[in-house]
């Protein structure tokens, strides 16, 4: 009984599992992911970037924008009821025909141009630090797909993002004239590469002229756990589980040839 014991003992610690039950820290590598953070004492609907009329141009914290047209929002009433102070505030229309509060967050956002033209394709990027190289890192966010009062017409949404020298493409979103597409949930896995490396949201929308703008907040990227193929014995257990099992075969072996010796008997 007691070796019968010792054996499911054996058994038990070599199918069971041996590592830590303390689980790693989730940790957002993304400054400022929802935007809420901004200088220079910047309010209201504003342009930001290298074409921004209005100072400081780079006013999101840890971001940068390109010369582009995008817009820092500070929450969806403002979105669609404040002129955009920028380059086409002459219309008294840089405000979004529909929007509703991001799903998390505070609920700031950033709305950047997808017209496929140069000064008007906007991006917004932010460099990634203490990467691990060969190492997966998965980029999560909230994007969504509007349109500006300035402009009408059935538009196509869709973001480029990269890490490094890496892009994924998102689904493009169908946008009704004056519509809004609703927040959408996404994320994209990369490996790292080198241990410092651009994160890029680049807008691309269609068609030429109508200025689709595509909504984006919430930004984080976090470092997945490396794969591991299940679990194999050492071969020390497995040696010893080997030799349990021949003791145990011995032992009822000599049971057997006792029981026969007394029925002999």
């Amino acid at each position: 009984m007691r070796l019968c014991t010792a054996l499911l003992t054996t058994s038990l610690v070599i199918g069971g599992a041996t590592g830590s039950a303390f689980a790693t820290p989730i940790t957002n590598l993304v400054t400022n992911g929802d935007f809420s953070a901004v200088e220079g004492g910047i309010v209201s609907s504003t342009q930001f970037g290298t074409r921004a009329s209005v100072l400081p141009q780079q006013f999101i914290f840890g971001w940068l924008g390109n010369n582009g047209y995008a817009i820092w929002y500070p929450n969806a009433t403002a979105a669609v009821t404040e002129n955009a102070l920028g380059l086409f505030s002459y219309t008294n229309k840089e405000k979004l025909w529909q929007v509703t509060a991001p799903p998390a967050g505070p609920g700031t956002f950033v709305g950047i141009d997808g017209e496929q033209t140069p000064g008007l394709q906007a991006s917004i990027s932010q460099v990634l630090n203490g990467l691990s190289i060969g190492s997966t890192y998965q980029v999560s966010f909230l994007w969504a797909g509007s349109q500006v009062q300035s402009q009408s017409g059935a538009t196509t949404d869709s973001l480029a993002v990269s890490l490094g020298s890496q892009t994924q493409d998102l689904t493009a979103l169908k946008n009704l004239s004056g519509g809004f597409t609703g927040w959408q949930t996404a994320s994209r896995d990369f490996v790292a590469s080198s241990t410092s490396e651009p994160l890029t949201f680049l807008a691309m929308g269609t068609p030429f002229g109508l200025r689709p703008i595509s909504l984006l907040t919430d930004v984080s990227v976090t470092a997945l756990p490396p794969v591991v193929s299940s679990t194999v014995p050492e071969p020390g257990s497995l040696a010893l589980f080997g030799t349990g099992l021949l003791g145990l075969g011995l032992v009822l072996g000599r049971r057997r040839r006792a029981a026969a010796l007394t029925l002999e008997t």
